[in-house]
């Protein structure tokens, strides 16, 4: 996962950029919905099998993904409401990638592990998806730390999604890459959801 010093390096250097944005009077709310906006493109592009436009207006999507963040941070419009809005935003896009995988016929038996359809391997990661999220949300909320803990959080997600639609197109094998990517976050999406779990039963105290 991108280590805490990581973040906070991109975060300095890109603070300009933030405040930049904002003096044209875009606000971060306006820019998760945005998002989510592109992300049903990226969705339309997917299951039409283009995928190279997929991957374009995915990237794009996933750059408003972090930018909302960005510029409320250095504009200092933060607030509860725009991270609420945030975070239900990011487990709608989830369902969209995800689901777009296999409506769009994307996802296959992995050869010697046929008795695991595709389609079980997305609702796999996708579970995995909203339990790496809401593992730290419940932990959080009942004073327990979870940042950095974990191996697959969304931004290594997103990537690894966009890296295996692009690399499986120049392949000329999407189905196959895409669906050991998505098996590859199924099984370490979850392992995320009890590496968190374990953290917060080791840390917790009870009263």
């Amino acid at each position: 996962m991108l280590s805490k010093t990581l973040k906070e390096s991109a975060g300095r250097a890109l603070e300009p950029l933030g405040k930049g944005i904002g003096k044209l009077g875009i606000k971060p709310n306006h820019i998760t919905i945005a998002g989510l906006v592109l992300t049903f493109y990226a969705a339309w592009f997917l299951y039409n099998k283009d995928i190279y436009y997929a991957f374009l207006v995915g990237l794009i999507a996933s750059l408003f993904d972090g930018a909302d963040g960005l510029v409320a941070r250095s504009t200092g419009t933060s607030s509860i409401k725009g991270g609420y809005l945030d975070a239900v935003i990011d487990r709608y896009a989830d369902c969209i990638a995800f689901g777009t995988l296999i409506l769009g016929g994307w996802m296959n038996p992995i050869q010697g592990l046929d008795f695991i359809s595709g389609e079980m391997w997305a609702i796999a990661a996708l579970a995995g998806a909203f339990q790496t999220s809401y593992s730290r949300a419940a932990a959080e909320r009942l004073g327990v730390s979870q940042e950095s803990i974990g191996i697959i959080e969304r931004p290594e997600r997103w990537f690894l999604l966009g890296m295996g639609l692009l690399i499986g197109e120049m392949l000329g094998d999407v189905e196959t890459i895409i669906t050991w990517v998505v098996a590859f976050l199924a099984i370490f999406g979850n392992i995320t959801v009890l590496q968190r779990m374990y953290h917060f039963w080791t840390e917790a105290k009870d009263d």
